[in-house]
């Protein structure tokens, strides 16, 4: 069995980079994705290398942000940046162009726009389905950053997967194995409740709005 204490180590650190870098990455695709939503000029000039970045392999990348970047923290946080950005920004665009016609029509001829509109109307509406977004993405991400650390990095779940295969320490490796797939799942339960949490105050803004 590991220390319990480096593994409780190992589990924060990396838990602590996919927090950080989801939810960077979260932020700057839903900024990109709205800002694609609202211009069709700035969608010409935004889409085309979206989709080039999000079709190639993040690790494609490495040698290039190796050189850049060096190895470590940063070089982690690049690879996770490149790794979910992309898909956040076209996943938030699909979600905004799905909203309800009817109610954005209401709205207008209520007079409501420009601000107004994306603080009472489209941030409520799409509110569950960004919790759904960031969901996607730290899972992503819980997996990605396992090999990101393997790259450079002197601690993390990824790094002491490799320190264990290398020492042919096969139970070791089994156990953070256990302990990665079972912080994903529990993250997913506790994301899904929030969104649920939030579709319930949707749901009472509606009725009282």
């Amino acid at each position: 069995m590991p220390d319990s204490g480096l593994l409780l180590s190992d589990l924060l650190i990396t838990f602590t980079r996919v927090g950080v870098w989801s939810t960077v990455s979260w932020l700057l695709g839903l900024l990109l994705g709205f800002i694609c939503y609202r211009s069709k000029r700035l969608e010409w000039l935004i889409l085309p290398p979206v989709n080039f970045m999000r079709h190639i392999s993040p690790f494609c990348w490495l040698p290039m942000i190796i050189i850049m970047a060096g190895i470590g923290e940063l070089a982690v946080g690049i690879t996770l940046l490149i790794s979910l950005t992309f898909h956040g920004v076209i996943v938030t665009i699909e979600l905004l162009r799905n909203l309800p016609k009817t109610v954005l029509e209401q709205a207008r001829l209520d007079g409501i726009n420009g601000w107004n509109m994306l603080l009472h109307i489209e941030l409520p509406l799409s509110l569950s389905g960004f919790i759904d977004i960031y969901r996607v993405l730290w899972g992503v991400g819980w997996s990605a950053v396992i090999a990101a650390e393997m790259l450079g990095v002197r601690s993390g779940m990824g790094y002491r997967l490799l320190d264990f295969r290398y020492l042919l320490r096969y139970k070791e490796m089994l156990v953070y194995i256990a302990f990665i797939g079972a912080i994903g799942i529990c993250m997913d339960v506790v994301l899904k409740r929030i969104k649920e949490f939030s579709e319930k105050k949707i749901g009472c803004y509606a009725r009282f709005s």
